[in-house]
């Protein structure tokens, strides 16, 4: 009998059979001329149908009655149930189900989410908390601090990990989901329409709706290039403005920042996917590192023979044998990392808006000045960040990732004749 597991994460349900993903969904819902869409489906027309959208019925999931669907719909629970058929017909229609579930579900929910998968006829082998099969899939030993992010929520799991992988501690951080990292992003993107055309995609619900379609690709490209330029068209008019990376960076810094301070003592933290995707990540979580994309399902195979009926929920799993994430030496810390950079004779503090190393020498707030790299104040130090097929050298060595740099680190251009140097600048009291 072919068996699939299915990791419940409401931003994106994932499907996968010995390791590889067949159909993924987003938990969402909307009611269309009386049909409930599902999915990606329910995603492409649910800002045009605001008052028949649906996307809080996994993490609300319970059989109190809702109205707004229509007939069809009587409470979550129904919209929960249309989503695992749609998962198991895309996934070739396997007749067993390994669960990997959120350690923010509750007892009455794992229940409920059992009697769902039977009445689409799939018999529950396994239900497995998904920080324990990631941790498992991918950390050496170590105290850890499994950090996800869902719709409307945030995770912080425990994981202690020696010859076995044990959960520990869960804390759920309401408020600080996907969901609301992805507004502040429409919100930066909306005032760049409004201050360069005076035109509102949010005034239109099919240009907002638009805006959240496009919103993924155009993060994609930001993660590539330090701006990029945005078209919109509306009633046969274009509308263009230019979005840079440092705008959103800004928006979300705030918003991911409660997330690093809730950070239990003692354990070394580590990300999801999901949230290493989020633009300001890097500014926040410097140095951490992240899970494989395939985390969950590498964990879960621990578990391929498993037979018979789940009947508890698991917390513990054998940690992998050639784990790719381990533990490293603790950065050095902020107060020993450098606060400016020298260009010549000219000392520029850093603070958490990037800062860009001109090729010509000097600084500038903005990419479009001819910045080479960029440096930003995050909670580790200083990071530099190359641009796209600059040729950036940090004493000597080329650079094409994200870095922290240390006190004396000197800085160079491929071809040019500019040198900066990272250095720390002790206040009047210091030692």
């Amino acid at each position: 009998m072919t068996t699939c597991v299915i990791e419940v994460n409401d931003y994106e349900l994932r499907l996968a059979t010995r390791g590889e993903v067949l159909a993924s969904s987003p938990g969402q819902a909307t009611l269309v001329d009386g049909r409930v869409e599902i999915g990606s489906a329910a995603m492409a027309v649910a800002w045009t149908h605001p008052r028949t959208s649906e996307n809080r019925y996994w993490r609300d999931l319970n059989t109190a009655a809702i109205e707004h669907l229509g007939p069809r719909v009587r409470n979550h629970a129904d919209l929960a149930w249309m989503q695992l058929e749609q998962l198991k017909t895309r996934g070739g229609n396997p007749s067993q189900v390994q669960f990997a579930v959120p350690g923010s579900m509750h007892t009455e929910q794992l229940s409920l989410l059992l009697g769902l998968a039977e009445a689409t006829q799939l018999r529950t082998t396994a239900l497995v908390d998904s920080a324990v099969a990631a941790g498992a899939g991918a950390l050496g030993p170590g105290h850890w601090a499994h950090l996800d992010l869902q719709q409307h929520q945030a995770v912080i799991t425990r994981l202690d990990v020696n010859e076995q992988v044990t959960r520990g501690l869960v804390e759920v951080l309401p408020d600080l989901g996907l969901n609301r990292l992805r507004e502040a992003c429409i919100r930066v993107i909306t005032q760049c329409f409004v201050s360069h055309c005076r035109f509102d995609p949010r005034h239109h619900a099919d240009t907002e709706q638009i805006l959240q379609t496009q919103l993924d690709q155009w993060l994609g490209m930001l993660r590539q290039h330090p701006e990029i330029k945005l078209q919109l068209d509306y009633r046969g008019r274009r509308f263009d403005t230019r979005l840079t990376r440092s705008a959103i960076q800004d928006a979300l810094i705030p918003l991911l920042s409660p997330l690093r301070e809730a950070l239990p003592a003692g354990a070394t933290p580590v990300a999801s996917h999901r949230l290493a995707a989020q633009p300001g990540f890097s500014a926040c979580f410097a140095g951490v590192a992240v899970l494989p994309e395939k985390a969950v399902f590498m964990g879960m195979a621990s578990l391929a023979n498993a037979s018979g009926t789940a009947q508890s929920l698991v917390v513990q799993l054998p940690a992998a044998r050639t784990p790719s994430v381990q533990l490293t030496s603790a950065a050095a810390p902020v107060s020993d990392a450098p606060t400016h950079i020298l260009d010549h004779d000219t000392a520029r503090a850093v603070d958490h808006k990037p800062v860009y190393l001109l090729s010509r020498g000097g600084f500038a707030r903005s990419a479009e000045a001819g910045g080479f790299c960029s440096v930003t104040r995050t909670a580790q130090g200083l990071e530099l960040q190359p641009m796209t097929d600059a040729r950036v050298r940090v004493n000597g060595q080329a650079v094409n990732r994200p870095q922290l740099l240390a006190a004396g680190d000197q800085i160079t251009l491929l071809g040019a004749s500019v040198l900066f140097t990272a250095l720390r600048v002790l206040g009047p009291d210091a030692d």
